[in-house]
């Protein structure tokens, strides 16, 4: 830590430290910026949930009544469930991987990873759409081998959803 000396008649010598910033002000840029443009429109949308078209609960009554939404709510679930496990599933042996390896090996997988997320999660997302078609690589693949007679539906489905969401968050479990 520093001093700063600061001389006075009669040479006598005070040091004096820096203070310290503490409490609620070093974060309260951050705070400023999450309440403008988090809890504010959280708050809005809450408010016109239960305000618009008339005030009252009824706005959800009518969305859990409804089979169209819970059946929305249980593909949901089910992706997210699905998509979790299979990430998990892939992610904890790298992770364990990385952890043990060592230095140099670890140092290139992890490379590897980080390099993955530096390329557009668009473009990702695209090349995965290429590889899934009817007309794409693995199908194409498959066929010749003579695996598969016809070309199987891999892509607008829950196979192509959890491939291609386990591949965007692949990295970011293992990291």
């Amino acid at each position: 830590m520093s001093t700063t000396a600061m001389a006075f008649p009669g040479n006598r010598a005070v040091t004096r430290r820096p203070r310290r910033v503490s409490g609620f002000w070093p974060t309260s840029p951050a705070l400023a910026l999450l309440i403008v443009f988090f809890v504010a429109p959280l708050l809005g949308l809450l408010l016109r949930s239960v305000l618009d078209p008339h005030p009252g609960l009824q706005n959800y009554a009518e969305v859990f009544a409804s089979t169209t939404y819970l059946r929305i709510f249980m593909n949901t679930f089910i992706v997210a469930t699905v998509v979790t496990t299979a990430t998990l599933l892939l992610a904890f042996p790298v992770a364990w991987f990385l952890a043990v390896a060592p230095r140099r090996w670890a140092s290139l997988l992890f490379a590897v990873i980080i390099l993955s997320m530096w390329t557009n999660l668009l473009t990702r997302t695209y090349a995965w759409m290429v590889l899934l078609q009817r007309t794409g690589i693995i199908n194409k693949t498959l066929m010749s081998w003579g695996v598969i007679a016809a070309p199987l539906p891999l892509i607008n489905n829950l196979i192509g959803v959890t491939i291609g969401m386990t591949y965007i968050m692949l990295p970011f479990m293992v990291l």
